[in-house]
């Protein structure tokens, strides 16, 4: 027996529309597996990256600190810089000292000072008078201190080196250079304890800093070490990050406080690595087997189209087995390059689908192996379906079609279903538990996360299912006067197979995607209406009475996108003052109207579950109103809202903000050139960890490309329906129009037809994918103490980009049957 091996693969270049749907569905399945490899590790790296950008830049390797209530000797200062710069093993080490603020002067009446040195600070520095390096720099709000301030006057008898630039004072937002000062850099403008508060006098070098006179630096002074380094980009650059600082540590540590912030990034990053992982993976295997049943379909029609070849093998004595490795020899190499192809795909669309560009080593070499994985299965698969299927055809009995009933009749809804029903169950009971530690991920339930895509299955698979059945019973449907209606159905009953395939794939296409971006859409809108709601505004400040009492007019660029809002807490019972004439300018409303909620702000009002009884609080009347809503900026679902024309004394509330709709930048820039005090400032962006939500965010976005992957299955399988049928469309086609059917109503029949099918598919996995997540959105909730909980996006502008795309597909497929039908030689088709 001689196999034939040798003239296999040029033989596969005798059907190129087989060779084609081999490398595309290899192309496509390689691409799920290897994308969601290079996903996973991707949003480990995005975790590490989100997390950095709240972080300041030099706390990210692990550095010390030593404040001025536990200072360090001045005459120690040198021994412990040393030390660390040589623990740094030559890379870079960044050292600032400061005193405490001590009553000094400079040349003049006395004032208070805090003194420092920090390497290069001068050239981060707003000179706004003088600018010689060899003297003291001064911060202009301490100029104002001292009348008749001068630059060259030496303070304390001449001791002090002479003053030789004033500089703009440091104010938040801090530059990220700054921001590991920020307690020694800014003081607190807004303190009625002006005196004890001041920016840093800088001196021109670490030597004039210890020469300072000893009253300045009695008691000891403050120290920060930062070792400088460029931040990691996965988690394993910032797991060998922490490792190595933390043995800088172990050799530069001379009693200063440790100052470690990488461990929970890291632990962060691993956990979102594994939370997305365990996510994506079901689907991932749901994807790989639809793909190897696209390969067990293209090897089906290899057998179906070279029957009468490998009938002349098999009676030269070829058996099964030889004839399944034919079908590997031959579809072998398309489907090796579409798996070659669907790795560097995954890779160069990595931008698109992951939430970084970043990736663990080793995570390629590993997306490479699972790829090699996957085309290994598809060529196993090609050869247990060409081996099964010759056998059967050649040495098997006649099949009755018993296997396949009974598969068919399976009820693998009912089975899904129940799988959907314990997922309800999980997301019900446990799908996002609330982390134990503070700054932790919440454990998210991979069954309670599949949910509705199970949801989604179970449709489709009850689709198919109904579909075959009215495809059955379609032989007893009359449309005679609608003829095009009626060719369409005789079509669709004619290839019920094929159709409830496509119909099947097509639902699972459409509901996969509805789920996918409608929950990563939900995320998004959730974390910023909880972000809004629980710091009030975009960007927020503290101020003194000031702005409120009218001895300080607030900025014109602020007019108009800023409200004034006072806080009075005491025993954990929590009231706003407000403006009613200004809060909806500047408060963040999310979807409530303004121009109710500022009717409503007229009288005070209860806020949630708030105790029914009066309360008084600092600065307020007793309250106990009547009225309420059910959440409130800031407050959320507990406290009240007093309109500021109830208060006598704004003196006498606890703290006052401004709330603005603008960014923090926008906000500080105009009160720092009015020369109006503010601290504590706060931007909606960082106000919350985002990091659970964009976890569950990254995994649905996966789950979207997984549908469009889907829908592309879909497609071509629509497409390759009406190709593989080509023949018959056109002798049916050909015939008709010769016996009177216009081209119109041919055309029309192919658009019914196709269109029937694409808007089942649409309309069914819309509809499976709005329910599945109408019930999961609001439970897939990382913060539910926070308010308000997630809602369903508006689904309208999905729908109506996939119906457009599928009807896109749907006049491409009819034009191609049309054009058969025209173009067909009717006598050459009936003699073939």
């Amino acid at each position: 027996m001689q196999i034939p091996w040798r003239a296999a693969p040029r033989a596969a270049l005798s059907s190129p529309l087989t060779l084609l749907v081999s490398v595309v569905t290899s192309l496509l399945l390689s691409f799920v597996v290897a994308a969601a490899v290079l996903h996973s590790s991707a949003s480990g790296s995005a975790a590490v990256a989100y997390q950095a950008d709240r972080l300041c830049d030099q706390l990210l390797h692990p550095g010390l600190d030593q404040n001025t209530k536990r200072p360090v000797p001045l005459q120690s200062v040198n021994e412990v810089i040393d030390i660390a710069t040589e623990a740094a093993g030559g890379a870079e080490v960044l050292t600032g000292t400061y005193t405490e603020v001590r009553r000094t002067d400079f040349g003049g009446a006395e004032t208070f000072a805090r003194f420092g040195y920090r390497d290069g600070a001068l050239d981060r520095l707003q000179v706004l008078e003088g600018g010689s390096r060899d003297g003291l720099w001064v911060p202009l709000s301490l100029t104002r201190t001292v009348d008749g301030f001068q630059l060259g006057q030496r303070g304390m008898g001449g001791r002090l080196p002479p003053v030789t630039a004033v500089y703009a004072d440091l104010n938040d937002p801090l530059d990220q250079w700054w921001c590991t000062e920020r307690q020694f850099v800014i003081p607190n403008p807004i303190d009625k304890n002006t005196d004890v508060t001041s920016a840093v006098v800088w001196t021109p070098s670490r030597q004039a800093f210890l020469d300072l006179p000893e009253s300045v630096t009695a008691g000891g002074v403050g120290m920060t070490v930062r070792f400088p380094t460029e931040t990691p980009a996965t988690a394993a650059q910032a797991q060998a990050l922490l490792e190595r600082g933390t043995a800088v540590l172990d050799r530069a540590n001379q009693g200063l406080r440790r100052n470690v912030v990488l461990p929970l990034v890291v632990e962060n990053a691993r956990a979102t690595i594994g939370n997305v992982r365990s996510a994506i993976l079901p689907l991932t295997l749901i994807s790989l087997l639809i793909g190897l049943a696209g390969v067990a379909t293209v090897t089906s029609g290899w057998v179906q189209r070279g029957h009468t070849e490998l009938r002349m093998l098999w009676c030269r004595g070829s058996g099964p087995a030889a004839l399944g490795g034919r079908a590997v020899l031959e579809l072998g190499l398309p489907l090796l390059l579409g798996g070659t192809a669907g790795l560097g795909v995954a890779w160069l669309l990595l931008p698109v689908y992951a939430p970084s560009t970043s990736l663990e080593p080793g995570t390629v070499p590993t997306a490479a192996a699972a790829v090699g994985v996957a085309v290994l299965a598809s060529l196993a698969v090609t050869w247990l379906v060409a081996a099964f299927r010759t056998h059967r055809a050649f040495q098997g009995r006649p099949s009755s079609g018993r296997a396949r009933r009974v598969f068919a009749a399976v009820p693998w809804e009912l089975a899904t279903g129940a799988l959907a029903f314990l997922a309800w169950q999980r997301l019900l009971g446990s799908g996002l538990s609330t982390p134990l530690k503070i700054g932790g991920l919440p454990r998210i339930d991979a069954a309670a996360l599949a949910f509705p895509l199970l949801v989604v299955l179970t449709t489709a698979l009850l689709a198919a299912r109904v579909s075959r059945v009215l495809l059955r019973l379609s032989h007893r449907l009359s449309l005679w006067h609608l003829p095009a209606a009626q060719i369409a159905v005789r079509r669709l009953a004619a290839t019920a197979g094929p159709v409830t395939g496509v119909l099947l794939v097509g639902v699972l296409a459409i509901g996969t995607i509805a789920v996918g971006s409608t929950v990563a859409g939900a995320q998004k809108a959730s974390l910023d209406d909880k972000s809004g709601f629980y710091t009030g505004a975009n960007s927020v400040v503290q101020i003194s009475t000031d702005l409120v009492t009218g001895a300080r007019e607030l900025p014109a660029e602020l007019r108009g996108s800023t409200t004034v809002v006072g806080v009075s807490s005491q025993y954990e019972r929590t009231a706003l003052v407000v403006d009613p004439a200004t809060f909806t300018d500047g408060a963040y409303l999310g979807s409530t109207d303004p121009d109710e909620l500022r009717a409503r702000l007229t009288e005070p009002l209860r806020i949630g579950a708030t105790p029914n009884r009066e309360v008084l609080l600092p600065g307020l009347p007793p309250l106990n109103p009547a009225a309420g809503l059910p959440s409130f900026p800031k407050i959320g679902t507990s406290g009240y809202v007093v309109p500021i024309d109830r208060v006598a004394s704004v003196e006498d509330v606890n703290t006052w903000y401004l709330w603005s709709s603008k960014s923090a930048v926008d906000l500080v820039r105009p009160l720092q050139e009015a020369e109006i005090g503010y601290r504590n400032v706060e931007e909606r962006s960082k106000a919350i960890s985002g990091l659970p939500f964009l976890t569950i965010r990254w995994t649905f976005t996966f789950v979207t490309a997984i549908g469009g992957v889907l829908a592309i299955v879909a497609a071509i399988a629509l497409l390759l329906a009406i190709e593989v049928r080509r023949r018959q469309n056109a002798v049916a086609g050909a015939l008709s129009t010769r016996m009177g059917m216009s081209p119109a109503t041919l055309l029309s029949s192919h658009l019914v037809e196709l269109g029937a099918l694409t808007g089942l598919a649409v309309v069914v996995g819309g509809a499976a994918g709005a329910i599945g997540t109408g019930f999961a959105v609001p439970r897939l909730d990382p913060a539910p103490r926070l308010a308000p909980g997630p809602v369903l996006p508006n689904l309208f502008p999905l729908f109506a980009t996939t119906a457009v795309g599928s009807a896109l597909v749907v006049v491409a497929a009819a034009w191609i049957a049309l054009r058969a039908a025209r173009a067909a030689r009717i006598g050459e088709l009936i003699r073939g």
